[in-house]
């Protein structure tokens, strides 16, 4: 009799303090690391942008029209300043030749940078993803313990204490936040990769055929970011501890 008290004791004692502080703080520090990333997602996606804009800039000045000669004004100027240089600028269609390198350079560069751009933003979110998948292993994991738990004093209902009964509550409030904590990891996740997609879709798009006004909607798309909601990101942050 003495044996099977002290195993009923055991059976409806709640989990020790330490083992679910320890759930608490991984999942905390995993939200936490998603987050950075997410800050970084951010910062990736501010420097892509600036990439865009100045290779809008330079296609614009590489595809700037030449001197119009039949505006009356502009025939009278260049014939009053009819120099050899002027000559010579006009043959090559107002653009001066290392100014065209210049240009390409830049163009080339823009596109080099916008490529690598869309390869640290695809491999940032593999990275959340497997934060995402350890978030909710762990939830699943005292989502089955607390289960567990949850059986054993049923059987011995008899036998709950009031001290475990608080201890079940608190377990249980635990699981809700780290189920709201998951729930919040996948909505921007899956917001950070439609995003991505939009980016991906528009550098793959980029050429030196590209035309202006489809430059211009690339920009305020991008600076758009039409598939993240701003009231989840709140909330998201927030949710830092």
């Amino acid at each position: 009799m003495a044996d099977g008290s002290a195993m009923l004791d055991v059976l409806v004692q709640p989990p020790p303090p330490t083992m679910a502080g320890e759930d608490k703080s991984t999942c905390c520090s995993v939200f936490m690391e998603f987050m950075t990333k997410v800050a970084r997602f951010e910062e990736l996606a501010e420097s892509g942008e600036r990439l865009l804009v100045r290779f809008r800039q330079e296609l614009e000045y590489f595809r700037s029209p030449q001197v119009p000669n039949e505006s009356d004004v502009m025939s009278q100027i260049v014939k009053s300043n009819c120099t050899g240089r002027m000559r010579s600028y006009l043959e090559a269609g107002c653009r001066f030749h290392c100014q065209n390198i210049s240009n390409i350079n830049q163009l080339h560069s823009c596109e080099d940078g916008l490529k690598n751009h869309i390869k640290k933003v695809k491999s940032l979110l593999e990275e959340l993803e497997c934060l995402v998948e350890d978030v909710y292993g762990i939830t699943v994991a005292a989502n089955l313990s607390a289960l567990k738990v949850s059986d054993s004093h049923s059987t011995h209902n008899k036998l709950i204490t009031e001290s475990s009964i608080i201890g079940e509550n608190k377990s249980a409030d635990q699981l809700d936040n780290d189920v709201l904590l998951i729930t919040v990891m996948v909505i921007v996740r899956n917001m950070l990769k439609l995003d991505y997609s939009m980016q991906e879709n528009i550098v793959s798009a980029l050429s030196l055929k590209t035309l202006s006004s489809e430059l211009e909607g690339y920009c305020l798309i991008w600076n758009l970011h039409p598939y993240i909601d701003d009231d989840v990101m709140h909330l998201a942050w927030e949710m830092c501890p």
